[in-house]
């Protein structure tokens, strides 16, 4: 790497904390105070480690507890790892109902569930709710890893800037790391430098800080985009030919060593966003709204706490007749005073009763404060979602919090775009190089994975679809009863019925057959229908002939058939 190109990396590191500093930090050391004391590392400002100092601060601890809920909402309602939360199909729809198709996709998704199951991703992407519904902005970053096949780990704000292309979406991340010299000879043995190297023979224990900088490849025009991804078209890139440049330099001290200079197929970092505003990077966060109210909150705390301290200890006026001073307020506090002169009193509360603070008055106006928090979070959908447990169906959340679930709908069409799509294409390209994904099957080739979710919110934002074939079919069972024409029912399209049931429903596509398996079923039960009807066609010729004989043997004569039957023998005898 040249001088030129470490020099590009620090200025755009101080250019990206320059702009975040303008705009957002300010904000999210207030945010972090109030709602998530534990997170938030300041790196370039000094700020090693946060000790949770902030909590001190905090007279009341609803924001902590309802931000929580939220983050633990979105866990179960978004990517629960007990119930499946998205499923696998063809952007070609025909060609995903042929069997060896379905059962491809099964196959692949099956191993991506696994994969997710044994790895820290569901931690750590419950950490990343919380850092989303806090800050308006989540980063979590994937990499591959050759023992557990990839590993997650989620930054908190402070430690990253981020950069968007000219389509708004997150391209660039760059991010302050903080190693001792031992974990630096681990990560990188063979370009640590020696002055590191020695200070980890010395079980040196300070901090050393590296940027990580994820960027894509400034020569793009090197590559073009095809429906397999990115192909070589001209020149040679660093970091294997990848589009993504990744690259590792010390910046303490005066000399930047390069530890590393490779790439990533994927953009390896999942950057989803609350919501965001024009062409700002970071995005906006349910905390942003409820932080006015939460610093009432504090503020009526404190005051209600006061409050009831005077009632139980009243600050005392006592008379002295040399002592004089300020008043002092604070509970059981003791005021000397040389006018206190009615008859034998030497000492009375300095508040009176009348003056005395309402405490329930109080108690009622923070108890709003408080439900207007959980309302900006969101706690009375995830509550009723939490409290009627495994057993609510997707349809009771759609029916008894519609209102609520198209306040979140966009959040979650811009979740689906900025974190659960990426996530799929990157774990999906993470298993295929590491051989796990099955050769696709040859009518596959070329084909593009669709992803689609099926959690059970995303499964509730489908339901106002299902509710109007819902509707279809009653009315039209109704209209064939009514007027007595079932052709009526011949207009429903009844396989189109149970394919968009099952999408919608968000049923497993092995539990419904291909469309090749349907024809070979109804074929064969056809071919069975008609052998059946031939076999009953030649039981009743049989018995018919059976009933013929013995009516005629009932109509015959006693003796003409005895004659018949005396005679049988004779017939075919010659003379």
């Amino acid at each position: 790497m040249t001088q030129e190109e470490i020099h590009h990396f620090i200025r755009n590191l101080k250019r990206l904390e320059n702009e975040r500093k303008r705009g957002w930090e300010t904000h999210w050391r207030d945010l972090a105070r109030h709602f998530l004391p534990r997170r938030a590392r300041f790196l370039d400002a000094g700020d090693e480690t946060n000790n949770g100092e902030a909590r001190n601060f905090l007279e009341d601890s609803i924001g902590i507890m309802a931000l929580r809920l939220l983050a633990n909402g979105m866990q179960s309602g978004l990517t629960s790892p007990s119930r499946p939360w998205f499923s696998l199909t063809l952007e070609d729809a025909a060609l995903a109902e042929h069997a060896d198709a379905k059962l491809w996709l099964h196959d692949t998704y099956e191993k991506m569930v696994s994969l997710f199951a044994r790895s820290n991703f569901y931690d750590q992407v419950h950490i990343l709710y919380s850092e989303l519904a806090c800050f308006g902005t989540g980063v979590v970053i994937i990499e591959e890893d050759p023992r557990i096949t990839m590993r997650c780990r989620t930054l908190t704000v402070g430690e990253y800037v981020l950069d968007t292309g000219e389509d708004g979406r997150v391209d660039t991340l760059y991010r302050r790391i903080r190693m001792t010299p031992r974990q630096i000879v681990q990560a990188w043995p063979e370009t640590c430098p020696e002055a590191i190297r020695a200070l980890a023979e010395q079980d040196a224990g300070r901090w050393i800080t590296i940027l990580h900088a994820i960027e894509p490849f400034q020569s793009t025009s090197a590559y073009r985009t095809t429906d397999k991804g990115y192909q070589r078209t001209g020149r040679g890139l660093k970091g294997n030919d990848r589009p993504w440049r990744s690259v590792y330099l010390v910046l303490d001290g005066s000399n930047r060593e390069v530890l590393e200079d490779s790439g990533y197929y994927e953009f390896p970092a999942l950057c989803p966003r609350w919501i965001v505003t024009a062409s700002d990077v970071y995005g906006a966060s349910p905390a942003m709204d409820a932080l006015p109210d939460c610093r009432q909150l504090q503020k009526m705390t404190e005051d209600g706490r006061l409050s009831l301290e005077v009632e139980v200890g009243p600050p005392m006026i006592v008379a002295e007749g040399t002592v004089n001073g300020p008043l002092d307020l604070s509970p059981r506090a003791i005021n000397y005073t040389s006018t206190l002169t009615q008859g034998q009193e030497i000492a009375r509360p300095l508040v009176q009763r009348q003056s005395r603070a309402n405490l329930q008055a109080l108690a009622v106006e923070k108890a709003n404060i408080k439900e207007q928090i959980q309302r900006h979070f969101h706690n009375d959908l995830f509550l009723m979602i939490s409290e009627a447990g495994k057993n609510m169906t997707a349809t009771e959340v759609a029916e008894r919090n519609g209102e609520k679930l198209l306040m979140l709908g966009p959040v979650l069409d811009r979740l689906r775009a900025e974190l659960f799509q990426p996530l799929i294409e990157r774990v999906y390209g993470i298993m295929d190089r590491a051989g796990m994904i099955a050769f696709p099957p040859p009518a596959l080739a070329g084909q593009r994975v669709k992803v689609e979710f099926i959690s059970i919110l995303a499964q509730a934002q489908k339901q106002a679809g299902l509710s109007a074939v819902d509707q279809l079919v009653a009315r039209t069972g109704q209209l064939a009863q009514v007027t007595g024409a079932p052709d009526a029912l011949d207009k429903l399209n009844v396989d189109g019925l149970v394919d968009l049931y099952a999408e919608l429903l968000g049923t497993p596509p092995n539990l419904v057959l291909a469309q090749d398996e349907l024809t070979a079923q109804r074929e064969a039960r056809a071919r069975q229908m008609q052998q059946m009807q031939m076999l009953s066609a030649l039981q009743q010729g049989a018995q018919a002939a059976e009933t013929g004989t013995q009516a005629i043997k009932n109509i015959m004569p006693q003796g003409a058939s005895q004659a018949g039957e005396t005679a049988a023998p004779m017939q075919g005898v010659t003379p």
